[in-house]
């Protein structure tokens, strides 16, 4: 085996290159790939690594991070249009776009990962009104397996353009991305506790709210609604010792050591998670801050995740079964089940191509690196969503065969093609990839 060792985030899998490489600029992309040409090796991108699925793994060939190629390349202030190198992170673009009185349009709960690879696994965040951040890109450059180096767009090579922007990392290197940003917005967010069937009923507010999500704590019938919409008001007063003990200590330390005690008593995961649900969500909140700091949580503890996306239509039979699972299965599961939601997108392997879709998450944590069972658990809910027509995001795990998961995409097909034309050899084919391309 070789000796060079690199570990995701999550801790998940651990990828074993022949060579790790550091690039900078765009001539060190092109360099890395023309070498590869000539060894016929292999290459893989990886970003923050925070993807807990195996799409970044190797063992063969150059592993390129993405860590140091981070700059801010151009910013047009008047059409709120942000160039960026494809390492840098979602973070280090919002703290930039705040700077200039600018705001991506929605995000996800976290932002350390790389834009690339938010991009290129379907990241999201929730609202029909504002679409995944793959909608938030206008252009990209993307270095093929060949050292070319092609601009993609709505209006130049566009069905590039349609796969690359949720591409897996199959088509390519992403060099560099042009966002398209919003004027800088606060929001006013109001969260409470409704009941499971509360819930259910309560879905028709993400036609009204621009940014709505469900928490439901498993073995509980308490969910937290979380709804938030653009303001103009002034931002709430903070505390950061208490947001640090809410969030750090409460939510993150004391929650970690909770999983490792009940890794020992799965019995009393249930009890846990009504004690943690108390601690942190019970209470309702209502507070008005910056968009890319409300948006955001800190999230340390190490876990597994599996999300699938589902036509909204479907939402309230699908959790409703997985309740009944949890129910007669007698399954001591983690906190929280989250949904959000999505408009349509025209992105070929998104989630959400073509239907605007409700997001179903489900987590198994790692307190302090160990692993907590849980595969039964993710496949009785995969044979699930599978039911309601379920997409999985990319980052996260799923249990969808090759056979099975190209039917989920009426672009799967077209994608393949391009794959393969694109890159014939297979440099940028890791395992992941190959089993479902080749």
């Amino acid at each position: 085996m070789n000796q060079l060792k690199w570990t995701n985030w999550s801790q998940s899998f651990q990828s074993f290159p022949e060579t790790i490489e550091f690039p900078s600029s765009e001539t060190d992309l092109v360099a890395l790939v023309n070498t590869s040409n000539k060894n016929s090796s292999k290459i893989k991108i990886i970003g923050s690594g925070h993807s807990c699925s195996l799409i970044a793994e190797t063992h063969e060939g150059t592993l390129i991070s993405l860590q140091n190629y981070n700059k801010i390349l151009s910013y047009d202030k008047d059409r709120y249009l942000l160039k960026v190198q494809s390492g840098i992170s979602l973070k280090a673009i919002g703290l930039f776009l705040d700077k200039n009185n600018a705001a991506l349009s929605n995000l996800g709960t976290i932002d350390p990962q790389s834009i690339a690879g938010a991009i290129s696994t379907g990241t999201h965040g929730t609202g029909l009104k504002f679409g995944a951040m793959d909608q938030q890109i206008e252009a990209l450059e993307i270095i093929t397996a060949d050292g070319e180096i092609m601009t993609a767009s709505n209006s130049q090579n566009r069905e590039l353009f349609l796969a690359a922007r949720v591409g897996l990392g199959a088509l390519g290197i992403i060099s560099t991305v042009t966002l398209k940003a919003v004027p800088k917005y606060n929001l006013e967010v109001q969260t409470k506790t409704v009941s499971f069937d509360e819930m259910l009923t309560s879905i028709p507010l993400i036609h009204t709210t621009d940014f709505l999500r469900f928490w439901w704590v498993p073995h509980t019938d308490k969910v937290q609604l979380w709804q938030a919409d653009k303001t103009e008001q002034t931002i709430t007063k903070t505390n950061r010792l208490k947001d640090w003990i809410q969030g750090i200590l409460f939510g993150n330390i004391v929650h970690e050591i909770g999983l490792w005690l009940t890794s020992f008593y799965p019995k009393k995961i249930p009890t846990l998670n009504r004690w943690m649900y108390r601690l942190l969500f019970e209470k309702e909140q209502q507070l008005i801050g910056n968009s890319k700091d409300l948006f955001v949580l800190p999230i340390h503890v190490k876990q597994s995740v599996m999300e699938y996306g589902i036509p909204i239509e479907h939402t309230q039979k699908a959790i409703s079964e997985i309740r009944t699972l949890l129910q007669t299965k007698n399954l001591k599961v983690h906190m929280p089940i989250e949904l959000r939601f999505t408009p349509e997108n025209d992105a070929f392997l998104s989630m959400a191509y073509k239907r605007t879709t409700c997001y179903i998450g489900i987590i198994s944590y790692k307190p302090f690196g160990k692993d907590i069972p849980h595969d039964s658990y993710f496949e009785q809910v995969h044979t699930i969503l599978k039911k309601y027509e379920g997409r999985p995001h990319w980052a996260k795990k799923h249990f969808y065969t090759p056979e099975t998961l190209e039917t989920c995409y009426p672009e799967w097909h077209t994608f393949k093609q391009l794959k393969n034309n694109l890159d014939p050899k297979g440099m940028f084919e890791n395992n992941f990839l190959k089993s479902y391309f080749s």
